[in-house]
């Protein structure tokens, strides 16, 4: 009698740990795949007073978003340095060089979210962690999101200083010339995968 009360018990616990893994399974976030000809991730930085726009041209994004399961939405952006285009060759030599992005050394940046908050409506922020240089620190993304069952639209920004991610050496430490703030921008369309 034992033996059949524990037979009936361990396929009891099998039959609940299968709903339980489907319903996580069915319940998490979706997963996007980026409509790279409609995204774009870039910055606004300040010379001698005047707005300097850049965009990197090569980045991955790894998004699985949700607006109704944020607990289970997870966003990883890889960034090539060296493909930053700011319409200036001698820029963005400068800005790939050891003194800013040494993009030789560090050839990528990368955000990642650790937890999504909707602040209202559709308007959202991704706290994460940004590594640039070597240099990790915890940031909140403000942005706005469009979520439908065939697209993705998100679009935001935040500023950073890039003192604190050692962006900008020597002469460059001086923020008379480059500004200390840096606002980073994003505006992002994606698919479901498989869908596209």
């Amino acid at each position: 009698m034992k033996i059949f009360f524990r037979i009936l018990f361990s396929a009891a616990l099998l039959v609940f740990g299968i709903m339980f893994l489907g319903r996580s399974h069915a319940d998490a976030a979706q997963n996007w795949d980026l409509v790279t000809k409609q995204s774009q991730v870039g910055f606004v930085a300040q010379q001698s007073g005047a707005d300097v726009e850049g965009v990197f041209e090569q980045y991955n994004a790894e998004i699985s978003f949700d607006p109704k399961d944020l607990d289970t939405s997870h966003i990883r952006i890889e960034i090539e340095t060296n493909s930053v285009n700011t319409k200036s060759n001698d820029r963005d030599k400068l800005i790939r060089s050891t003194a800013f992005f040494d993009s030789t050394n560090h050839p990528k940046a990368i955000f990642e979210s650790f937890r999504f908050e909707n602040v209202q409506d559709n308007e959202f922020i991704a706290h994460g962690k940004l590594t640039m240089r070597g240099v990790t620190k915890n940031i909140d993304l403000p942005f706005l999101a469009s979520v439908d069952s065939k697209t993705l639209a998100a679009s935001g920004g935040t500023q950073i200083s890039r003192l604190e991610y050692g962006i900008g050496s020597g002469q460059w430490l001086d923020t008379a010339v480059i500004g200390e703030m840096v606002q980073i921008t994003f505006a992002v369309e994606g698919w479901p995968v498989g869908n596209n």
